[in-house]
């Protein structure tokens, strides 16, 4: 999986720095010379995609209670997978996406393209939560009784929302409160717009972005009950996790030398799993 934080900002910066993205972004939507356009709602790639999301969302929840009687009649109240928590996940794996092109679109708009999304992002990330599916249907076929025990049980299910909506915000903050220092893609090399970001979530982790990806990660298998494949996940972003600081930090004490030093030993990770400066 390929999920990174770059570097951050003042508190002034960053603000002039989204004025002048919000400024770029308008100008991100052309339109024809002889249309004039109302104005009543911003002509931008964060608007558009907001709207997109919001009336397919009316748009799907309109089509499945319209298809509600098809389902009845096919007695899906014996369909032993149907559970809240299939739902959740589908929800909260949609919204990840979305919000990768939301922050991106809202304080980054220099980035912004069709990979904001990130759904292309390594193979290996789809076929992680592929895996993750299967275990939970077999688990519905096989062990059914599985999802009578704790997993499912409120105070359980409670904490697992929490992590799953703590580490989405904290991802999505991450992306905010850097603005245009944040990328996808470790970088070998100082861009002009590369600052170095102390503030806000970066003030509690030094890499808020993957501290908010593990912990959502986690949380959608947890959710889903798996057992196998929350240990996997747990397993691979930790080591996935610890060799991308080590490279990532290499650059950043290069690009920022002590300023960096220290911030790193004030810092943590917010990762578990993640020990010492790596």
């Amino acid at each position: 999986m390929s999920f990174t934080k770059t570097t951050i900002s003042s508190p002034q910066p960053a603000a002039r720095t989204t004025l002048k993205a919000q400024q770029a972004t308008s100008a991100l939507l052309p339109h024809a010379p002889q249309y004039t356009i109302r104005g009543s709602i911003p002509n931008t790639p964060l608007v558009a995609s907001l709207i997109s999301a919001g009336l397919g969302g009316v748009a799907t929840a309109s089509l499945a209670y319209g298809l509600l009687p098809l389902f009845q009649s096919l007695d899906s109240t014996s369909w032993t997978w149907a559970r809240w928590q299939l739902g959740v996940y589908g929800f909260a794996w949609g919204l990840f996406h979305l919000a990768e092109f939301w922050t991106t679109a809202g304080w980054n708009t220099q980035k912004l393209s069709v990979d904001a999304f990130l759904l292309n992002n390594t193979s290996q990330y789809h076929f992680a939560h592929l895996v993750g599916l299967s275990e939970y249907f077999i688990s519905s076929y096989f062990f059914p009784r599985k999802f009578d025990s704790f997993i499912t049980s409120l105070p359980f299910s409670s904490i697992v929302m929490i992590l799953l909506i703590g580490g989405q915000a904290f991802r999505s903050l991450a992306m905010i409160h850097a603005a245009q220092s944040f990328s996808h893609i470790v970088k070998a090399v100082k861009l002009e717009d590369h600052e170095l970001v102390t503030h806000g979530v970066y003030a509690w982790s030094r890499h808020p972005s993957y501290a908010g990806f593990f912990y959502w990660a986690i949380a959608t298998q947890l959710l889903l009950g798996n057992i196998v494949s929350t240990l996997g996940f747990a397993i691979v972003l930790g080591r996935f996790f610890s060799a991308r600081i080590k490279d990532e930090e290499r650059h950043l004490v290069r690009f920022f030398g002590d300023d960096y030093i220290q911030y790193r030993k004030r810092v943590g990770t917010g990762l578990p799993l993640i020990l010492s400066s790596a």
